[in-house]
């Protein structure tokens, strides 16, 4: 199940939250992505027709026009005529901006994707013209700019004149929604806009695990999370002796499991159930079992085999976790680096987005 998917998905649960029909296949979908990997393809047989078609559509429907088809829900075709009227309201401001902008001009893809997170599924969007106005400024910065003007009677004079800058920082967006707009976006929002974004712009699912998100180089996902003295991990140097033997192994979310492929995650499970200890799927996933059975440690208390995490983008998962490693002593740290490309051992990077330690048992 790409992720994309999955969020839009949960996303349209909200919006459906009354019609019982639609909450059992939104459900039974939800329960599918906690399967194993091997039951992918029969979850994907068994809901193409399904909540994903119709999740899929209503984004390229409000993106691109057209109207509903006659097996979309009801629900679904109210949302997306909701979403294109909002659009057709964002345009006609976003053209007075792209008028007023110097240099590359607002990406529409992104502001429609941030309003559709926010607003999807709401029973009625009703926002005033300031109010679409104020939401728009958001991804801009004006600034007061001189130019040279010639009088009529020939002499040169410098004039001031107003410019829009188009923002690229999305964590700077979100801050701007905040203080600007007067809406702050949840981080489950914050990942549907960019799951919705990938959807509408590229066709494709947004990445949820990695070692590399420039997308939010000021993103900091630090949580307080209480950590214990725990006894030292008497298989530490065994589990990493186990990482380093898959250095090299390519690193492929898709394919992981198969051949030699690895994700990040996927390297830890493989790791740990090699010598009998049983990890969650993903990385998120493997944070949330330290924190819930109290294996988390300090930063200064690592050692060998114990697991580092990282948050480098808002993903909408648990402490929004994008990477996970193990230590391998000495500062060091054994990988599947999606920006590597393959299992490395390397420094501990990117100090300000590990949010977390833990020790399994």
């Amino acid at each position: 199940m790409e992720p994309a998917t999955a969020a839009l998905i949960a996303r349209a649960a909200i919006a459906a939250g009354t019609n019982k029909k639609v909450w059992t296949g939104i459900a039974s979908v939800l329960a599918a992505l906690c399967l194993p990997v091997i039951l992918a393809v029969m979850c994907y047989i068994s809901i193409a027709s399904g909540g994903t078609e119709h999740n899929r559509a209503a984004v390229h429907l409000a993106f691109d026009g057209g109207e509903a088809p006659d097996g979309m829900p009801a629900d679904y075709q109210a949302y997306v005529r909701q979403m294109q009227e909002s659009f057709a309201e964002l345009d006609a401001i976003l053209d007075d901006i792209d008028g007023m902008t110097e240099g590359e001009l607002c990406d529409r893809y992104l502001v429609k994707s941030v309003f559709y997170s926010l607003y999807f599924g709401a029973d009625r969007v009703r926002l005033e013209t300031d109010d679409y106005k104020k939401f728009a400024d958001c991804f801009v910065d004006y600034e007061e700019r001189t130019q040279n003007a010639e009088q009529e009677d020939g002499t040169v004079t410098l004039e001031k004149y107003t410019v829009a800058v188009a923002i690229g920082d999305k964590t700077k967006i979100f801050q701007k929604l905040a203080s600007d707009y007067g809406v702050t976006a949840t981080y489950e929002q914050q990942s549907n806009a960019v799951n919705v974004w990938y959807v509408a712009k590229y066709d494709t699912a947004a990445p949820t695990e990695g070692d590399e998100f420039s997308d939010w180089s000021g993103w900091n996902g630090a949580g307080d999370i209480p950590v214990y003295d725990l006894p030292t991990n008497g298989n530490g140097s065994d589990i990493v002796q186990l990482a380093l033997s898959r250095l090299g192994h390519p690193y492929s979310q898709a394919l992981r499991g198969t051949g030699n492929y690895v994700d990040c995650s996927y390297l830890t499970l493989w790791c740990y159930r090699q010598i009998g200890i049983s990890l969650p799927g993903t990385a998120a996933e493997q944070g949330r079992y330290m924190v819930e059975h109290n294996l988390t440690v300090a930063k200064e208390s690592l050692q060998p085999g114990d697991l580092v995490f990282w948050s480098h983008k808002p993903n909408g998962r648990y402490m929004n976790i994008t990477h996970v490693g193990i230590y391998a002593g000495d500062g060091m740290v054994v990988d599947a680096s999606y920006s590597k490309g393959k299992v490395v051992y390397r420094p501990l990077f990117d100090n300000d987005k590990q949010v977390l330690y833990g020790r399994p048992q």
